[in-house]
């Protein structure tokens, strides 16, 4: 769900050549998120001129809906003349945020899978072999799976050793029928194969390294040392796992991803990127530092809209409703996920607190006019809205439709006779009649 094809890849190869320079997954996430920033900034500045020149020709259409409030169709057609003549594009400002949700939805599948995109099992230094995946997938499941298991002898009250073989397979047979299930119902992608060599790497978890320990099972149950929340997000459980001193159980697999776990540095100054935060934890200060970021980052941009266009309604009902929006949306984010994703989101609204103040204090709506007019005079190619109006006039019938001068239909109709002239007034009625009615999609009846 949360890898977009080609563009997560690429992000995973980023975030692994900066996690390659700080040896630290948190540091390797600051700069990742700073250079993503620099990425977009062309962006930015586009939709920043964009901004400044609708706020340079409000006054003009103030006065297109004054004039036209009666004819909408009129309006339209003119404000589109308009659009083309400033150059402006009113849905400018859409596709930076296109493109930040689009990098949010693929960051997430980086930050998720850590071992996928920044481990070197197999000694692969930018992408896995299909061994090393295929690996990864199998302790993926074995840790979901594990969890199951523990829970299914917890309710027993016995370790795995004073179990009974009969004890041992009802649990493992009664894993099989669910999974079994499962695949029927088509809830799952695994095929049973995956599911029988799964239960066969739990059976040695428990067998091999854990027959006697209480304290395995109670950790694996323990919610606030496992949080069911990141049950959907098995590398992150990986890493909790092995960073309580339970990494070993991996080497069933392979011995690479044990030592993986533990060489990666999958924390920000101490603090584990796969905790989720809580109301109760001192985690909770990254959703609030997204939500204050975010809150002054949308302040400032209402002050600087302000400023750049008075005429603009910045303190109706929906603009002081978008002020609580998006930050209410960025705590959102940043509590709903893991840290590491949370840190991401908060970096993002702090680079673009700081990139909105640069922009505002360079592309100011003088700067952005005498730019303006520069491109107009280098500018040969149509814009959007110039064909947009073209395009709107041939389905009218007034751009390739030739008709005469005013002053030669009246030199023509002194040489006529008062017959020919109107049979002239004639035909002229019944191509503008045939101009309507194809306008209108009505049938045209010649008389």
């Amino acid at each position: 769900m949360w890898n977009i094809p080609l563009i997560t890849p690429l992000l995973g190869y980023l975030m692994k050549l900066c996690y390659i320079i700080f040896n630290n997954y948190g540091l390797a996430l600051i700069i990742f998120t700073l250079i993503i920033k620099l990425i977009t900034v062309p962006f930015q500045i586009k939709q920043q001129k964009n901004v400044a020149r609708m706020a340079k020709f409000q006054p003009q259409l103030k006065k297109l809906q004054n004039k036209y409030a009666n004819n909408k169709e009129k309006y339209q057609e003119e404000l589109m003349k308009l659009y083309s003549e400033e150059g402006v594009n009113p849905m400018g400002s859409c596709l930076p945020m296109i493109i930040t949700m689009v990098i949010l939805f693929s960051i997430i599948g980086v930050v998720y899978a850590p071992l996928k995109y920044v481990s070197n099992i197999d000694g692969n230094s930018f992408s896995l072999t299909s061994t090393a995946s295929e690996n990864i997938t199998d302790a993926e499941n074995l840790v979901t799976d594990t969890i199951i298991i523990a829970h299914k002898i917890d309710e027993t009250g016995k370790t795995y050793s004073e179990l009974t073989e009969s004890e041992k397979n009802n649990i493992f047979k009664e894993k099989v029928l669910e999974d079994g299930e499962k695949i029927n119902n088509v809830k799952v992608k695994s095929s049973a194969d995956d599911y029988k060599k799964s239960l066969e790497n739990v059976e040695r978890v428990f067998s091999e390294y854990f027959p006697d320990s209480k304290e395995f099972t109670e950790f694996l149950l323990d919610n606030k040392k496992l949080s069911s929340q990141l049950y959907t997000r098995p590398q992150l459980l990986m890493f909790k796992i092995s960073d309580n001193g339970y990494g070993q159980m991996f080497d069933v697999v392979d011995e690479d991803i044990s030592k993986e776990l533990k060489r990666i540095d999958y924390t920000f100054f101490g603090i584990p990127l796969s905790e989720m935060p809580s109301w109760t934890s001192l985690y909770l200060l990254i959703p609030v530092s997204s939500f204050l970021f975010q809150l002054i980052l949308t302040f400032i941009s209402q002050r600087y809209q302000k400023k750049n266009n008075p005429t603009a309604n910045t303190t109706g009902r929906g603009m002081n409703l978008m002020l609580y929006i998006m930050p209410l949306f960025s705590f959102y984010i940043a509590f709903r996920f893991p840290v590491g994703l949370g840190l991401y989101w908060t970096l993002t609204s702090f680079y673009s607190l700081i990139q909105t103040i640069i922009l505002n204090k360079i592309y100011t709506p003088e700067k952005v006019e005498k730019m303006a007019k520069k491109d107009a005079k280098k500018k040969k190619k149509k814009g959007f809205y110039q064909r947009a109006l073209e395009m709107q006039q041939n389905q009218n019938g007034t751009a390739n439709v030739q008709r005469p001068a005013k002053a030669d239909t009246e030199d023509e109709d002194r040489k006529m006779t008062k017959s020919e002239r109107k049979q002239a007034e004639l035909k002229r009625l019944q191509e503008a009649r045939k101009r309507m009615a194809e306008k209108y999609g009505d049938e045209y009846i010649e008389d």
